[in-house]
């Protein structure tokens, strides 16, 4: 039976009642009608505390021990052994837990009658300096604290300053080769406090916010500062032992650590081993014993944290560190999904098929039934309704017209497809137990009825890998849009099935309308106004000049005045520029590939293809561009410029491979220096991306700086990067619109996105141009789609009404002077 680690607070009852605290003598109590007792913890209340005891003491409290006396810094000691239990990071709370420590330890060693070893170990103990400090500075202040400012100012400013949020950000993913979203902005700041202190992420909190300017870090404030500070003042104070005393204290604290400690297991509370709000933070989740947290960790994975309340990643990681070998004791290991991100994870997946000769698989495929495992009648060999006839596909199973058809598609638009034909086929397997080429029109109908509400057995609650034993073909059940995308994207399905001949009847045929599941409309509302679009443009002017604050108003003007999607914004290039005479003025014109490969030619006004330039410039002047060594090209879309452009656009990088041998080298430089600048994209990159991670063999992640980082060959923005780097800046002004008096509402910056650029341009181009012209621009196959936008909008309504309220009133105020006109003709 283990000893109760008395004193310590992290492990005291989260509330004291007041009855239970045995009065002071001399100290009245209420109920003799006198005053209230006077603030704060009431005198022995502690004491009593530390008597009673909740939590026992264990081996990483004598860690935390001998690592002071080996000379480990108090503030690392403490990170090392004790910071999973929770607490805030600042000296003060450091030396109260190592009195805390040793008060325990002392008291329990004289109810288990180990006085001798305590004779020896406590006074070493006691003579640390950050222990003798602490008692030092209680009549006088905090621990740890240095009486008159000016001393610390002093000792602060010996110390280089800390780097900014994102100058450390971005040293930090070039060190461990990690994109910047892989952290949240709570989790970054939360690692910069662990870094440089919580004084110094305090000052950072509101950098990078609209109309915040971010105070200096207060250095009296930073725990890194109070721990140099003391180690300062007190260091040539502390005590020396001898090697022999040292011996002999350490022998002690063993002997005493036989005795007094336990080690946790999987059964106990996790109050009994964790504090400062911990345990009741997880039992909002439903954890209550360690055991919960270990189960809970395994089926959530790496960012089980973001799950919990005020569970950040530094403390989610000292939990883990220190539960995995009381997990691994309890016989329920971590698994590699709860220990490593999901990149790591796809690295090891990748090596284990190149290790299989399966060298470049697709990460989202069919799932792997062989044919020849499910009966004809399954396998859809002898489908109802499978045509007799020989079919273009070669088809002989459902899989292989599926797989057929999926051909037809590459990259996001491939993966989408697959996911969705793929857990549809497994349902036609295991549930309805009906091959697809037999199903009939109940069916699908029974199909939309699971998609609404997915067995249990179907979902899987975080998002996991393919190959992993706990993937399920579901995260949840689905909403009326993502259930009419997914009987879309099976009409198409089933539609090239019976067009291709596998299939004799399309069960799918006008099912929509069936299943309530008809397309809305395109919401036209989903838009900036012009004084939002001017309060979003003033929270931008605020920013500072820089690079990155260019190309967001690139791409925020590119947006709205050509309605260009979020793909053409990533992989048109600069060779689709061309300019034109147009009544009698030049005009810059581009040519885009949109939607499904259609063509179509937009404007692009003189400001903004100034801004284009310019952010190419700073594209130069950072080193960053085209890289040879890169041979993915997000898409060769735009039309080439040249004849030798057009044999180039083949696979995209021709003339940097081979030289052409009947071409002079003057005329080589001259075309490879204007197929790399037609290649260039419209929004690129400003800084080079951080190494890439891989995996030695040992399955060890380590960066290989000898790879390109960049993922494009001519230095484009990946699509990915454009969205949130305008997400983030909507987020922006939604805070500054909250902030300030007078400013447009902050919810529809908080939803605004590319998309909403797209629609803000069709709704201000749709009130200067012909609907057929706004078709071309947007690149609309049908003019009912462009039609939406003609609509009349809620200010042109309000004013043709008022309109006519105006014509009415008029009218009723002329007729009683036309009936009396008329009535004294009369009696005349």
């Amino acid at each position: 039976m283990g000893v109760p680690l008395m004193g310590d607070p992290f492990f005291m009852p989260t509330e004291v009642v007041a009855s239970e605290v045995a009065p002071v003598p001399g100290q009245f109590t209420a109920n003799a009608g006198v005053p209230p007792r006077r603030r704060g913890r009431p005198r022995g209340a502690k004491t009593r505390l530390l008597r009673e005891g909740s939590g026992e003491l264990g081996r990483h409290h004598f860690a935390f021990l001998r690592a002071l006396l080996d000379g480990v810094d108090l503030e690392r000691a403490w990170r090392l052994y004790l910071s999973f239990t929770g607490g805030p990071s600042d000296r003060r709370h450091f030396a109260t837990r190592l009195r805390l420590v040793v008060a325990a330890i002392e008291l329990a060693g004289e109810a288990r009658g180990c006085g001798s070893e305590l004779s020896v170990a406590l006074p070493a103990l006691r003579a640390l300096p950050d222990f003798a400090v602490a008692k030092a500075g209680r009549g006088a202040g905090k621990a740890g604290h240095i009486s008159t400012p000016e001393a610390a100012l002093r000792s602060a400013s010996s110390q280089p300053p800390s780097p900014s949020l994102e100058e450390w950000r971005s040293q930090y993913c070039g060190a461990t080769g990690i994109d910047e979203d892989f952290y949240t902005e709570a989790e970054w700041l939360e690692l910069y406090g662990e870094e440089f202190g919580a004084g110094a992420a305090a000052g950072q909190t509101g950098a990078g916010k609209a109309g915040h300017l971010a105070a200096p870090p207060s250095p009296a404030l930073s725990a890194t500062t109070h721990s140099r500070l003391v180690e300062g003042s007190s260091a040539a104070a502390a005590p020396r032992l001898s090697a022999i005393q040292r011996k002999a204290v350490v022998e002690a604290l063993a002997a005493l650590e036989r005795v007094l400690s336990r080690e946790a297991s999987l059964e106990d509370e996790a109050g009994f081993w964790l504090g400062s709000g911990i345990p009741r933070d997880l039992a909002k989740v439903g954890v209550k014993s360690l055991g919960d947290l270990v189960n809970y960790i395994n089926i959530y994975g790496f960012r089980w944290h973001r799950r919990v309340p005020r569970m950040g990643v530094v403390r989610a990681r000292r939990l883990l560190e220190w539960l995995t070998p009381i997990a691994e004791a309890g016989g329920r290991p971590f698994k590699e999904s709860a220990r490593r991100p999901e990149t790591d994870l796809a690295l090891l997946r990748r090596r284990e098929l190149a290790g299989r000769g399966v060298a470049g698989a697709e990460p989202f495929a069919l799932v792997p039934i062989v044919d020849g495992a499910l009966s004809d009648a399954l396998s859809g060999r002898q489908g109802e309704f499978r045509s007799h006839e020989a079919n273009v596909w070669g088809a002989e199973t459902d899989v292989q017209a599926i797989s057929q058809w999926l051909s037809r598609y590459q990259g996001q638009t491939r993966r989408d497809y697959t996911r969705i034909a793929e857990r549809f086929y497994l349902w036609c397997i295991h549930v309805r137990r009906k091959a697809l080429s037999s199903l009939q029109e109940p069916d699908l109908q029974a199909y939309q009825a699971f998609l609404a509400a997915p067995p249990a057995d179907w979902v899987q609650e975080r998002k996991v890998r393919r190959e992993d034993a706990s993937w399920r073909p579901f995260r949840g059940p689905l909403g009326r849009n993502s259930q009419r995308h997914e009987f879309t994207v099976l009409g198409s399905m089933f539609s090239a099935m019976h067009e291709k001949g596998y299939l004799r009847a399309n069960a799918m045929a006008n099912l929509g309308r069936t299943l309530g599941l008809l397309k809305p409309s395109i919401d036209v509302r989903r838009s900036l106004s012009e004084r939002q679009w001017a309060f979003a443009m003033e929270v931008l002017h605020e920013k500072p000049d820089t690079p990155e604050r260019r190309r967001l108003q690139l791409m925020l003007e590119l947006g709205s005045t050509t309605g260009l999607r979020l793909s053409e914004l990533a992989t048109t290039r600069l060779k689709g520029f061309r300019r034109e005479l147009v009544d009698g003025q030049e005009a810059w014109l581009l040519d885009v590939i949109g939607k499904g490969g259609k063509p179509r030619t937009v404007m692009v006004f003189d400001e903004i293809k100034t801004l284009l330039e310019q952010h190419h410039r700073d594209m130069d002047a950072a080193g960053l561009g085209f890289d040879s060594r890169v041979e993915r090209v997000q898409a060769a879309n735009s039309l080439p410029t040249t004849a030798a452009g057009e044999r180039m656009a083949g696979t995209g990088h021709e003339l940097d491979s081979r030289p052409d041998e009947g071409v002079g080298q003057a005329l080589q430089d001259a075309l490879r220096a204007e197929h790399q600048q037609a290649w260039r994209p419209l929004v690129g990159i400003l800084k080079r991306p951080p190494p890439r991670r891989n995996l030695d063999r040992l399955g060890v992640p380590f960066l290989n700086r000898e790879l390109p980082s960049q993922a494009d060959r001519y230095g484009a923005l990946e699509r990915s990067a454009i969205y949130k780097a305008l997400r983030r800046f909507f987020r922006e002004v939604a805070v500054a619109a909250a902030a300030r008096d007078g400013a447009p509402g902050s919810a529809d910056f908080l939803n605004a996105s590319t998309h909403w650029l797209r629609h803000t341009f069709a709704n201000s181009a749709v009130k200067q141009m012909q609907p057929q012209v706004l078709q071309s621009l947007l690149g609309h196959s049908d003019l009912r789609v462009t039609s939406v936008y003609v609509k009349a909008d809620a200010v042109d309504l309000v004013r043709g009404m008022r309109a006519m309220q105006r014509a009415a009133g008029s009218g009723t105020e002329e007729a009683p002077r036309r009936r009396a006109s008329a009535a004294s003709t009369t009696q005349k």
